[in-house]
């Protein structure tokens, strides 16, 4: 580990939050050794903010517990101390390091006292009460999307070991979910309309036949039933089969809902946000960015911006052995690192700066999409956070430099797309490093 240099005379505090006991709280410095507790009341506050008192312009340091980091960054603030976060991971990591196995509130209080000196905290922003709402309606839904994918997962699973034909069929879940929602139960599937079939394939597929994708449909799904007749019960396999649909639809509905709050929210904060200027960069993203960011000034540069979010590449040297640009740090908040992505795959096909360095990952360097792509939301990191400092409109530019409108930015990135062939090939070279996880 590496020790910061500071000041010697410097006084640190660490504050082990906690939502149900009372918050730990450890000062160190010269000459100063204090251990105390605070309940998370408002006289517990108001204690904490006199004790901190005659330590004004210390950094607190806090490992962040549910929402407890507000009202103590409100008690720290009028102390007139500083404050600054830690992650869960980190300070476990720094525990074990001193303490080992050993794990108690004090010493958790004790350690984090310690974390300015070793892991150089930063002063935390105090976030704008449009901030708070905004991020916790933004956390709400990308707790709603996590689930929505969950139960999709289960009906996928639940539909490749029962019908594997009609899964195959279907062409994946694309049309094989609207499909189960529609008809549950074997029996009815093989025995509903063509036509209505038909309709399915079509609204939810670019089959150019969709008729003979129907009729392969239909009769995976009167195989599969006459090979479970005698062997499973239809009945619960129906029933199960139509409480996921519901599971599916229960948390899409939630996740609208969250997500028209959250835009609700930013359009009030932030009425014609300079953010959607940035191509791919679009309202939920930039939603996102405010709610995390602010105005973006506490971040000195892109490369803080992007480790923010967590996509930096980490590196790993041991010896003569080194292993630079391996998987990302995933350090920032999830629902950040989400949004960033989805919105870098929009990017690339409307930025033919992007679109040029996600094809010259791909076709020179061997990345699967997924790397390509969080390398590609990296940089959109950094542009968004540009965007914010000058508070200037993005303005789209050629590989040249020039700058273009946008209808010849995203012809110039259709020109710039991976072939086919290539994507296929990088994802056979190693089939798991094509696999999203961007917890």
């Amino acid at each position: 580990m590496t020790v910061l240099e500071g000041n010697e005379d410097q006084v640190s505090i660490g504050i082990d939050a906690a939502v149900v006991a009372d918050h730990q709280i450890a000062i160190r410095g010269p000459g100063v050794r204090e251990d105390f507790r605070a309940s998370p009341t408002l006289a517990g506050m108001a204690k904490l903010t006199e004790r901190l008192s005659p330590y004004a312009g210390s950094l607190v340091v806090v490992e962040p517990t549910a929402g407890t980091w507000l009202p103590l960054t409100m008690a720290v603030t009028e102390a007139g101390c500083r404050i600054g976060f830690v992650q869960n991971r980190d300070s476990a990591r720094l525990r074990q390091a001193i303490n080992g196995r050993t794990k108690t509130d004090v010493v958790d209080a004790d350690m984090l006292a310690r974390c300015e000196a070793v892991l150089g905290v930063a002063d935390a922003p105090i976030p704008l009460p449009g901030q708070v709402g905004l991020r916790r309606a933004l956390r709400r839904r990308h707790h709603m999307t996590v689930d929505a994918h969950r139960a999709e997962c289960r009906l996928w699973s639940l539909a490749i070991w029962a019908m594997p034909d009609v899964w195959r069929a279907a062409g994946g879940h694309a049309v094989a979910q609207p499909l189960l929602g529609r008809w549950p139960d074997l029996r009815a599937l093989w025995r509903a309309r063509l036509s209505s079939i038909t309709e399915i394939v079509a609204a939810h597929s670019r089959d150019k036949d969709p008729t003979r994708r129907a009729e392969r449909i239909r009769d995976a799904a009167q195989g599969w039933h006459e090979f479970w007749i005698g062997r499973l019960d239809l009945d619960d396999l129906a029933w199960e089969i139509a409480e996921m649909c519901d599971d599916i639809d229960i948390a899409d509905q939630r996740q609208r809902e969250a997500t028209d709050h959250a835009l609700e929210r930013w359009r009030y904060h932030w009425p014609d946000d300079v953010l959607l200027s940035v191509l791919g960069v679009g309202p939920i993203c930039a939603a996102t960015t405010r709610a995390w960011w602010g105005d973006g000034h506490h971040l000195r540069s892109a490369k803080a911006a992007g480790a923010f979010v967590g996509l930096n590449p980490s590196n790993w040297e041991s010896g003569l052995s080194a292993s630079p640009s391996r998987s990302i740090t995933k350090e920032g908040p999830a629902e950040m690192r989400l949004v960033y992505y989805q919105a870098a795959n929009v990017a690339r096909r409307r930025d033919p700066q992007l679109a040029a360095h996600y094809r010259r990952l791909m076709c020179e360097r061997g990345h699967t999409h997924i790397q390509a792509n969080c390398a590609v939301a990296r940089k959109l990191a950094a542009r968004t956070w540009a965007v914010l400092h000058t508070g200037e409109p993005y303005e789209p530019r050629d590989l040249d430099g020039n700058p273009i409108d946008e209808a010849t930015a995203a012809q110039l990135a259709v020109e710039l797309e991976v072939p086919t062939d290539t994507r296929r090939r990088n994802r056979a070279t190693n089939p798991r490093r094509g696999r999203l996880d961007l917890r």
